[in-house]
């Protein structure tokens, strides 16, 4: 027993020393947490963005912006039609968040159309939420219109202290199907560019 004793203290010295002795190496649990995990994101395109939606846009896309400052602010992600009009037209965002859509009118931008689940305003609301959603998220601020075509409403939804700027959910049967944020009368417009 006196020989367990003085042997006890030794062997717990070498599993200490065995445990800590090559510091400079990564543990073998590394490498397999490295295979496992999900690959990494690519890098983001330029102007890509998860930013969320407000009255003005959606992250440096700002309603009101010229083409060129919302170019340049895209970092050259924004692509003009080849043949566009004066007036009403749709650019594309390179690289941007699936499911937008920009709104050009008269050179400059006039609103950002989300019809993705993946993209949500400030508040948190997104397509898919309930108009109840949408009225608890915006307290005392949504407006409540008949839609022109489907069982459902618009919801607008005006900027604190500036009217000119607004956000408006389309619903069918209660349900947000697709909603739009910029300056008015653009933001309104039930058709687009129509």
């Amino acid at each position: 027993m006196n020989c367990q004793r003085r042997f006890a203290p030794v062997v717990l010295l070498l599993a200490a020393v065995a445990c800590t002795g090559d510091t400079e190496r990564a543990p073998a649990t590394d490498s397999v947490a490295t295979s496992s995990a999900a690959p990494a994101a690519a890098p983001a395109a330029p102007g890509a963005t998860d930013s969320a939606v407000t009255e003005h846009g959606l992250g440096p896309l700002r309603a009101g912006m010229t083409v060129a400052e919302a170019s340049k602010a895209l970092g050259g992600a924004l692509v003009m039609p080849a043949e566009t009009a004066a007036g009403c037209d749709y650019a594309t965002w390179r690289g941007g968040p699936r499911g937008v859509h920009v709104m050009i009118d008269d050179g400059h931008i006039a609103r950002v159309e989300i019809d993705s689940v993946g993209i949500a305003t400030a508040a948190g609301a997104r397509v898919g939420d309930t108009e109840e959603r949408v009225r608890r998220l915006y307290p005392g601020r949504v407006t409540v219109t008949p839609h022109k075509y489907v069982d459902g409403h618009y919801l607008t939804v005006d900027a604190v202290n500036d009217s000119s700027f607004a956000i408006v959910f389309e619903t069918s049967k209660g349900r947000v199907t697709r909603y739009r944020a910029g300056r008015r009368p653009a933001v309104e417009y039930v058709e687009g560019c129509s």
